[in-house]
């Protein structure tokens, strides 16, 4: 119960107990007072109906006797008229009564007394008989009736008047209390207000400014430790000069994306460098050579696509490299040719000594090793670097019969895919550190590959083409329609986790159809839960509305490969995911890097800080295994832990 109805309840408890004394001693009094009046009634008849008998009695009048008794009776204030001559009954009347409209269970519960008066009946000097009267207590039982419901009547209008007057004045002097519950209820989801304005109430203004300071410090520590783990990340895997990723954070995420058998399914490696520029430094100094690379990565990262993972870094000196992943191979020469345009036209920003800035060599993903890739992309860097100015060379790269299909093929499968439901799901369990019990299962979907019929392709062989055709969003309605109709005729004892493309978050239409279905199978209770990627994040106008309604139906919503897309923990904070996945990259890494394993346990405190669970992509190795539940982290999926199926 709240404190304003306990406040409410004891106001009225208190009203209950005051009007029922008072009423009670009202009562009494009222009785007592009755009581008085009627022995007062009684005494005065006898005495004045003895005074005025005597005679009649001393002359044995008995008509005339008869007629002055009955004169009393019929006046309805007495209840019996006796008359006794010398000892005998001389007269008897007695009245007949007919007490209306006062209830028997109030006669009942408040008797009144019947008092008798007396008088002696003298004729000179001698006693000649007596008079007995007894008062009638109707009249008094309806006056008594009349008010006591009187002041029941003007007790309740004024009970009433007191508990709205009340629960008023209780409601403006708790609203400080409600502000400060809201600002609790704020903080539990990492938002951080401060309440305005000072409450009247000393004790209340206390408790709210606590809260402020409260919420404030809490806020100013969560920054703190967000600015700390994007500290340690960008010390750790982003190059100082260019803000690009390093070396080594490169290389890492290329060794994972090609050894995942769920990851890359296409994508291209480009290998860009500067001309001259260790003669660049030497002439400007590395004031200005600094300047260059700067401007040079912000030339590359403007002419490359938005609405796929991409990553960008500096490699060394003079070279840059890009990792194109999931990318239709039609797009990558444009891409490259546009990344190759883009630096050159440093040379007329910056008074470059040369027009021939620097080349581009591509390499298309075949299967091959990430040793073999960077090969065969540098192999294409020396190839541009002969064939004149800012040239940009693609390799030719041998490609299986799925990868060589063309736009219009490949529409063709998907869309026969689609009509005829010719896909399927297979499930990977995701582990829990503590225990080994499994927290929920992840999705992935297979459709047949034409040329094999009895081989199944990844999504991410596929998904690119889908993305490119249009039809990502008719993939993932007919996932998620099947899980919801799956959980809805109890299939699945445990969480399903469906991954969901950047198209489809940036589809205003699916997005709408996906709150319909989600209310039309009501509350999940934590039974769904929807993954989309970190760079996928930003392509969603109201992602985070969205994530709050499929919050309030009971679906979970998981952040995907976080940690290369360079987020700031402060946005995933306001998007309010219940899950951060770490990205198989950065996992694989634990084990030999030490800065990883310290961003990735300060990221886990603050994760669940912020009550959203860390769960680990890719788990490979037992050394891996035993140094995520080191660090806190909550959960793992990889093919060492088990295989989809």
């Amino acid at each position: 119960m709240t404190l304003t109805k306990q406040l409410v309840a004891l106001i009225c408890t208190l009203v209950l107990l005051l009007f029922a004394g008072n009423f009670a001693i009202s009562l009494q009094e009222t009785r007592g007072y009755l009581n008085e009046q009627l022995q007062s009634v009684a005494d005065n008849a006898a005495t004045s109906l003895g005074f005025r008998i005597s005679s009649a009695t001393a002359a044995e009048d008995h008509a005339m006797a008869e007629a002055m008794a009955d004169a009393l009776a019929k006046s309805g204030a007495y209840a019996e008229v006796l008359v006794y001559r010398h000892g005998e009954l001389w007269v008897e009347r007695r009245a007949s009564r007919e007490l209306e409209g006062v209830p028997n269970w109030f006669t009942g519960w408040l008797p009144l007394d019947t008092p008798l008066g007396t008088a002696t009946v003298m004729a000179g000097w001698l006693k000649v008989g007596d008079v007995v009267v007894r008062s009638n207590p109707d009249l008094a039982y309806r006056q008594l009736w009349a008010s006591a419901r009187d002041g029941l009547v003007w007790f309740a209008v004024a009970a009433l008047a007191v508990m709205l007057l009340g629960a008023v004045a209780l409601r403006v002097l708790l609203r400080p209390l409600k502000a400060v519950e809201a600002q609790a209820d704020a903080i539990c989801r990492r938002e951080f207000p401060v309440v305005a304005g000072r409450p009247f109430t000393l004790e209340f203004r206390r408790v709210v400014e606590a809260m402020n300071r409260m919420s404030a410090k809490v806020r100013r520590m969560l920054d703190e430790a967000e600015q700390l783990a994007d500290g340690l990340r960008a010390q750790a895997f982003t190059d100082p000069v260019t803000g690009l990723a390093n070396r080594r954070c490169f290389m890492d995420t290329l060794a994972h994306r090609v050894d995942d058998p769920e990851g890359l399914g296409s994508g291209a490696l480009l290998l860009l460098q500067l001309n001259d520029f260790k003669a660049y430094n030497q002439q400007l100094g590395y004031a200005a050579g600094d300047r260059l690379l700067k401007r040079c990565a912000e030339r590359i990262s403007a002419a490359l696509p938005v609405d796929r993972p991409v990553l960008v870094a500096h490699t060394a000196g003079a070279d840059f490299a890009i990792l194109l992943e999931n990318l239709d191979p039609t797009r990558v020469g444009e891409i490259a040719t546009r990344v190759s345009n883009g630096v050159a036209g440093l040379y007329g920003e910056l008074s470059l000594p040369s027009a021939d800035v620097a080349h581009v060599g591509v390499a298309l993903w075949a299967r091959q090793s990430a040793t073999d890739w960077l090969a065969e992309a540098d192999m294409a860097l020396r190839q541009a670097q002969r064939s004149g100015a800012n040239a940009v060379h693609v390799a030719t790269a041998k490609q299986t019969q799925a990868d060589a299909r063309g736009a219009a093929a490949w529409r063709q499968v998907l869309e026969q895919v689609l009509d005829s439901g010719a896909w399927e799901l297979v499930r990977q369990p995701v582990f829990a550190t503590a225990d080994r019990s499994v927290m929920h299962e992840e999705l992935f979907l297979r459709i047949p590959d034409t040329d094999r019929r009895d081989e199944r392709l990844p999504a991410g062989q596929f998904l690119p083409m889908a993305e490119a055709a249009g039809l990502a969003p008719s993939l993932d309605r007919a996932v998620v329609e099947r899980v919801l109709d799956e959980l809805a005729n109890g299939q699945h004892a445990l969480p399903q986790a469906i991954n969901l493309s950047p198209a489809s978050l940036g589809d205003a239409s699916f997005v709408g159809w996906l709150q319909d279905a989600v209310q039309r199978h009501g509350p999940l209770q934590g039974r769904l839960i929807l993954e989309f990627p970190e760079y996928g994040a930003g392509l969603a106008d109201g992602l985070a509305e969205l994530v709050a309604k499929l919050d309030a139906l009971g679906v979970e919503v998981a952040l995907d490969h976080f940690g290369t897309g360079f987020s700031s923990l402060s946005q995933v904070r306001a998007l309010k995911a219940h899950y951060i996945k770490l990205d198989g990259a950065l996992v694989r890494s634990l084990v030999d890097d030490s800065d990883a394993r310290f961003f990735v346990q300060a990221l886990t405190r603050i994760a669940h800080g912020l009550e959203m669970r860390v769960v680990a992509d890719s788990v490979e190795h037992a050394a891996v295994w035993d140094g995520l539940a080191c660090l806190g982290v909550d959960g793992g999926r990889g093919y060492w832990l088990q295989a989809p199926a």
